[in-house]
């Protein structure tokens, strides 16, 4: 590939100045000249990969002929002048040079610019294949989830994953308000329906939760919720798949905007400290206790409850999540069963747990509240219910 670069200029000395600097550049190499009125035409023609437009001292004719120009450009500037950064910049240039710039510099910014661009012309016509082949759409999201996750799963090491649903919607303005709130570095898939998949690369559960955030916060008028876990590199896709299918099935069941089910996070990485700053007011601890107690709950109490609610004969299974009593409820056909849970104090958690007359409490300290201790609290329970029943039959 040829590495075409085009000098414009009315100042015919700027030629002489630039021209052997780029010395470095292979043989079969092509350096153009023009002057800013064939500028545009010489473009047209030969295709160059990037422009070097020299400014002189009309910003107004520069800016005019910089707005025109779609490949990447260094401006070349007599001094550095700030009303002339700012405006270059303004209208896209890539990088800039000067008269003083030594011969090293030019040489250096000229090649790295070539070199970003050849990367950009092979990541455009990979994206033409791919997009020709149905795998990629216009926005770049993948259109085979797993097929293409494995291959980033296995390129990094950690990261967040999210699974978008959006009720009811026929066009594409969820993918795009998706596309305006990640990096470039995010990658972007669709599944079956209104189903969408976000991983992000070296992603935290917090930054991925401020991107739903984000998503959610722009789609006025769309029922949108989310899925999150985390990558740690020891999960392949179908696994990743089934967490953030069920979390979110939990936020759709639950109306809840995002649900969080992860091995290696609490649903805040440090939400204990924040509670903990805010024990001398216990109204803000109240409040900041209430709102991740409800996080921690919710996805445990929906996952147990449709793990058993179909293996009890003539039996119902409902949940409460409040600020002041949350309650997970077995109404059997001989006898209720009650686990409730409520706080005492800055420091610890009570359970109050209830098989029909009998009953038993049991306190455990805040630092321990995750989610797979009330997962096995609350299996404990079921378990001690199904020994009840067995008794009364």
């Amino acid at each position: 590939m040829k590495a075409g670069v085009l000098i414009v200029s009315n100042d015919k000395t700027i030629f002489d100045f630039i021209k052997p600097k780029l010395v470095l550049l292979r043989n079969n190499d092509n350096i153009y000249e023009s002057d800013y009125n064939d500028a545009l035409d010489v473009i047209e023609k030969y295709s160059p990969q990037i422009v070097i437009l020299n400014c002189g001292y009309d910003l107004h004719a520069f800016s005019e002929l910089l707005k025109k120009i779609k490949v990447p450009v260094i401006a070349c500037f007599e001094d550095v002048n700030p009303e002339y950064l700012l405006t270059a910049y303004d209208y896209g240039v890539s990088d800039f040079i000067t008269r003083k710039s030594t011969s090293e510099e030019i040489l250096a910014r000229v090649m790295f610019l070539l070199k970003t661009t050849i990367v950009l012309e092979k990541k455009d016509a990979a994206f033409e294949i791919l997009k020709n082949n149905q795998i990629i759409d216009e926005l770049g999201f993948f259109s085979i989830p797993e097929k293409i996750y494995p291959y980033f799963l296995s390129k990094y090491d950690t990261g967040a994953f999210v699974i978008f649903s959006v009720q009811e919607t026929i066009d594409n303005r969820i993918q795009k308000i998706i596309s305006e709130s990640l990096r470039d570095s995010d990658i972007k898939a669709q599944g079956i329906g209104n189903i969408y998949y976000v991983f992000m690369p070296f992603t935290d559960i917090d930054g991925a939760v401020a991107v739903v955030k984000k998503v959610i916060s722009k789609a006025e008028g769309l029922a949108v919720y989310a899925g999150i876990c985390s990558h740690y590199g020891n999960k392949d896709f179908n696994a990743l798949n089934n967490i953030l299918e069920n979390a979110l099935n939990v936020a759709v069941a639950s109306k809840k905007e995002y649900i969080i089910i992860d091995d290696n996070l609490t649903p805040s990485s440090n939400w204990i400290e924040k509670i903990s700053s805010n024990k001398k007011n216990f109204k803000l601890f109240k409040q900041e206790f209430n709102k991740m107690l409800e996080q921690v709950l919710t996805p445990v109490f929906y996952q147990v409850q449709a793990k058993y609610e179909t293996r009890f004969y003539n039996t119902k299974i409902v949940h409460s999540i409040t600020p002041e009593l949350s309650v997970f409820k077995i109404i059997g056909e001989f006898f209720d069963s009650e686990f409730r849970l409520r706080s005492s104090g800055f420091s610890a958690i009570t359970i109050d747990i209830v098989h029909n007359t009998d009953e038993k409490k049991i306190t455990i300290d805040i630092n321990d509240l995750e989610p797979k201790t009330l997962e096995v609290l609350l299996e404990e329970f079921v378990e001690e219910h199904r020994m009840y029943m067995e008794e009364k039959c």
